[in-house]
C-alpha cells in the first residue's frame, strides 16, 4: 500500500479500516460474544452490562437483546469478510511459491549476488542502497547506461558494468563478465526501462525500437542468462518491475505499455515453466504493477487526485521490492492497492476500462532523457 509519503490517501484508509472493522481476530471474537449474550435466558449478563453502563453516567439503553443480536450480526459479516480477505491472500502467497517454504537460513545475503539493472538512479539506486542498509556484506551488480549518480558505501561490495541493454550483444557480453568475474547472480531485479514519449504514428523506427529493446528484449535476455544457475540450485529470485499502464496504456506511452504488457507474460509463463518444466518451485518470482512514480522518466502531474491515486515515491517502490526479496517468497506487488480493483476490470465491462483510457490530458511530459544516435543507438552522454 502507498505510505504516508504520498499524503493521505485512500490506501491509508483501507489499511485502518482492515486491521480494524475488518480485522476477524477482532470482530469474530465480538461476534461470538455478542452471540453468547443475546442467547442467555436470564439475561444476567446483559443486566450487569447496562447497570455497568449506568455506573459511568451513560444512557445504558441500547444494552439489550435486540441491540446485541444485530450487533452479533454485523460483527459477525465484518468477520467473514476480513477472514476471506485473509485467506485469499494466503491462497496467493503459496500459489505464488508452488506450496514451498522458504526455510530458516536458506537465505544468506552475505553470500547472495544481486544485480539491478537500471541501478545508476531512481527507483534501482533505491533498491541497492536499501539492500545495503539491511546487509552491508550483500554482492551487488549494478548494469546500466548511465554512470552512478550515487557514491557507494566505502568498504560495499558494489560492481558496476556500463552496458547499453538495447543492445543484445552488449547483454551477452556484459552477462559473461559478470559470472566470469563476480559470480552466479542468485537474484535478478529488472527495472531498467526507457520512454520516448510519442504516439504511435509519431515515433521514430529507432524510438520504437529502443523501447522495446531495453524494456523487454533484454529481461528476457537477463532471465536467459541467469536462469540456468538458478534452476539447477533451485534457488534465486526474479523480480520484474511492471507498470499500471500495462492495464490502461495512456497515449505517447503505448509502446512502453506494449512492453510492460510483455514484463507480465514473462513473469506469469515463467511461473508455470519453473515449476513444470525446469522443476524448480523455489526460483520465487515477484511482479511489481506500480502507478506512477516520482522518477526521471517523467515530468509533471498526473492532474488525477491524490486520494484516489496518488503519486508514488520512490522510497515506496524499493521498500515494496526489498520487503519481497527479504520475505523469502515471491508475489505481485500493487501499488497504490486501490489499483487492484482497476486491474480487475480487464474482464469487466469494456466502456469502464474506455474511460479510464481517456488520459489525454495527463499534464505529463513523458519525453525520453535518452539521445539517440544517428544509428539507432543510445549517445554515450545519455542520462
Amino acid at each position: 500500500m502507498a505510505s504516508m509519503r504520498e499524503g493521505f490517501n485512500v490506501d491509508i484508509v483501507a489499511r485502518v479500516i482492515r486491521k480494524t472493522a475488518l480485522n476477524e481476530h477482532l470482530t469474530l471474537p465480538v461476534a461470538a460474544a455478542a452471540t453468547f449474550l443475546s442467547c442467555d435466558a436470564s439475561g444476567r449478563y446483559l443486566a450487569k452490562i447496562a447497570d455497568l453502563v449506568s455506573r459511568f453516567g451513560l444512557n445504558s439503553s441500547f444494552v439489550s437483546e435486540a441491540v446485541t443480536r444485530r450487533a452479533g450480526r454485523i460483527a459477525l459479516g465484518l468477520g467473514t469478510v476480513g477472514f476471506l480477505i485473509s485467506f485469499n491472500n494466503w491462497l496467493n502467497k503459496w500459489t505464488s511459491n508452488n506450496w514451498t517454504p522458504t526455510k530458516r537460513g536458506e537465505w544468506d545475503w552475505t553470500r547472495e549476488i544481486v544485480v539491478v539493472t537500471g541501478g545508476s538512479s531512481g527507483v534501482g539506486a533505491s533498491v541497492v542502497q536499501k539492500l545495503l542498509t539491511r546487509n552491508p556484506s550483500t554482492t551487488i551488480v549494478i548494469v546500466d547506461f548511465a554512470p552512478l549518480s550515487w557514491t557507494p558505501p566505502a568498504g560495499s561490495k558494489v560492481h558496476y558494468y556500463q552496458a547499453d541493454l538495447s543492445n543484445s550483444d552488449v547483454v551477452r557480453d556484459v552477462c559473461a563478465k559478470i559470472k566470469s568475474e563476480v559470480g552466479h547472480p542468485t537474484v535478478l531485479v529488472n527495472n531498467a526501462g526507457i520512454a520516448r514519449g510519442f504516439t504511435v504514428m509519431e515515433g521514430s523506427y529507432a524510438d520504437v525500437e529502443l523501447t522495446i529493446k531495453t524494456n523487454l528484449l533484454a529481461p528476457f535476455l537477463l532471465v536467459k542468462e541467469f536462469l540456468p544457475d538458478m534452476v539447477e540450485h533451485n534457488h534465486g529470485h526474479i523480480v520484474s518491475v511492471c507498470s499500471m499502464s500495462s492495464v490502461v496504456a495512456p497515449p505517447a506511452l503505448v509502446d512502453y505499455s506494449a512492453t510492460k504488457n510483455g514484463i507480465l507474460s514473462l513473469h506469469e509463463g515463467l511461473q508455470v515453466e519453473l515449476l513444470h518444466r525446469h522443476k524448480a518451485p523455489k526460483v520465487r518470482l515477484t511482479n511489481g504493477i506500480f502507478n506512477f512514480i516520482k522518477t526521471p522518466l517523467f515530468k509533471g502531474s498526473t492532474g488525477l487526485p491524490n486520494f484516489t491515486a496518488p503519486l508514488l515515491h520512490v522510497e515506496t517502490v524499493s521498500e515494496s521490492i526489498v520487503e519481497s526479496l527479504y520475505s523469502g517468497y515471491g508475489g505481485t506487488i500493487i501499488l497504490p492497492g486501490i489499483m487492484r480493483y482497476i486491474s480487475m476490470l480487464r474482464g469487466g465491462p469494456e466502456w469502464m476500462l474506455r474511460l479510464l483510457r481517456n488520459t489525454s490530458n495527463y499534464p505529463i511530459d513523458f519525453r525520453g532523457r535518452q539521445r539517440i544516435t544517428e544509428t539507432g543507438g543510445l549517445a554515450p552522454n545519455s542520462s
